[in-house]
């Protein structure tokens, strides 16, 4: 990916990005002229890796005498 900043900039970008995965490249700040000067652009490219969450349990709500779940569905009468 390519980030445009100041120095400063580039560098927490740089870290925050780190830590959010790998940095196999770094290039090198390519200084930026005319209404840009005093800012930079920069190549990096991350390795991150994906996870999986594992799904959430059902939520229960109210049991009948079983201990089955029963669910809130509207206009439903239970008994």
């Amino acid at each position: 990916m390519w980030l445009a900043g100041t120095p400063a900039e580039l560098d927490a970008a740089t870290r925050a990005l780190a830590g959010a995965g790998r940095l196999a490249q770094r290039g090198r700040a390519l200084s930026m002229a005319g209404a840009e000067a005093g800012r930079a652009r920069l190549y990096l490219r991350l390795t991150i890796t994906t996870t999986r969450q594992a799904a959430r349990p059902a939520r229960r709500t109210t049991t009948s005498d079983q201990g089955a779940t029963v669910l809130p569905f509207p206009g439903r009468r239970i008994g």
